[in-house]
């Protein structure tokens, strides 16, 4: 055990409810103990006094003092959720969602209040697990099923990582486990959901990036040079964001005005951009912006692509999408790729 929370809600179970190693009870007081006899006061929130999420989570905010956490907790709308969850606001829920993000405790479970098993955090969607759901999501796209250990082999990792991951994405009901024999299949139950996270999770840019210039006709033409030279160099490179989204047909009324890279090489991005052909220059001048892929998420199922009669190596569609967040317009061309990933492109 390593805290004790006491809460004064009326419809937590009076017997005592173990989550990942705190004990929730029914009390007079709102309070949380830990072990080593540290006590804090918990200030509940109301939900239901709050017309935004926004709102909700500035009240959290407001009401943080030394020597006390917040907890929401009541009717919690469904669509406040994942703002909660970014904010890293704790809350439970009347339906048995409980969420908990306090010090020394991260807990994610689906039956607060009642007696349950061990519950693993949230998804930390880390190398391995980023991996199996990006492939998860790209072979599942005509409602294949696939099994776990086909996924491993297409991610290029453990079974061991994938099963983990399928087995936390399956915790968090974006996913359901069949059983065969020795076999178990994977059912995206929730795609929105499952790609949103992956989105959040691993997104462009990764840790590292260099910005340059490369003369070009067009933008497009920029692409394909890029590409072109990334193939006689040897350099596992894919195009992504809106020059990408380009090339599978999102088309606008405006061009991009940047190309992104996603690099996948041991050296530096500065080697890289001289392999390339490209001269430096600042963010402001520049049309081309490499960034590092030590995961392989940007890189993995990349394909060519044409646009009018140039070719371009590009991230797969679902990269793309995911890297589009904070482009220009971004989101209407998510939009657009969104529709060609439901029919299987």
């Amino acid at each position: 055990m390593s805290a004790e929370l006491t809460l004064s809600l009326p419809w937590v179970a009076t017997s005592e409810t173990t989550l990942d190693g705190l004990v929730v009870r029914q009390g007079r007081t709102d309070m949380l103990s830990y072990e080593d006899g540290i006590v804090l006061g918990v200030h509940v929130i109301d939900p239901n006094s709050y017309a935004s999420a926004a709102a909700l989570v500035e009240a959290v905010r407001s009401a943080g003092r030394p020597g006390r956490v917040v907890l929401v907790a009541g009717a919690v709308p469904v669509a406040w959720r994942s703002r909660l969850r970014d904010a890293e606001v704790s809350f439970v829920d009347v339906s048995g969602i409980a969420e908990i993000a306090w010090p020394r405790l991260a807990i994610s479970a689906r039956h607060f209040g009642k007696p349950v098993k061990r519950r693993r955090g949230p998804l930390p969607f880390q190398k391995g697990h980023g991996l199996v759901v990006q492939e998860l999501l790209a072979v599942s796209a005509d409602g294949a099923q696939p099994p776990i250990g086909e996924l491993a082999r297409g991610a290029g990792v453990s079974l061991t990582t994938a099963s983990r991951a399928v087995a936390q994405l399956a915790e968090h009901g974006l996913v359901a486990k069949h059983r065969e024999g020795r076999s178990v299949s994977v059912e995206v139950v929730d795609r929105v959901g499952a790609a949103t996270r992956l989105a959040e999770r691993t997104a462009w840019p990764g840790d590292e990036t260099v910005s340059a210039f490369l003369w070009g006709r067009t933008v497009f033409d920029v692409v394909a040079r890029i590409s072109d030279g990334a193939a006689r160099g040897g350099l596992e490179l894919a195009v992504t964001g809106r020059a990408g989204a380009a090339f599978y047909g999102m088309l606008g009324t405006s061009s991009p005005t940047e190309v992104r890279c996603w690099v996948c090489h041991p050296g530096s991005l500065s080697e890289v951009a001289e392999r390339l052909g490209l001269e430096p220059a600042t963010a402001e001048s520049s049309n081309v912006v490499l960034s590092t892929d030590r995961w392989r998420l940007g890189t993995h199922r990349r394909q060519e692509a044409r646009f009018d009669d140039l070719t371009a190596v590009v991230a797969h569609p679902l990269r793309v999408w995911c890297d589009l967040h904070d482009e220009q317009r971004g989101s209407e061309y998510a939009a657009q790729l969104w529709g060609g990933l439901l029919h299987g492109r």
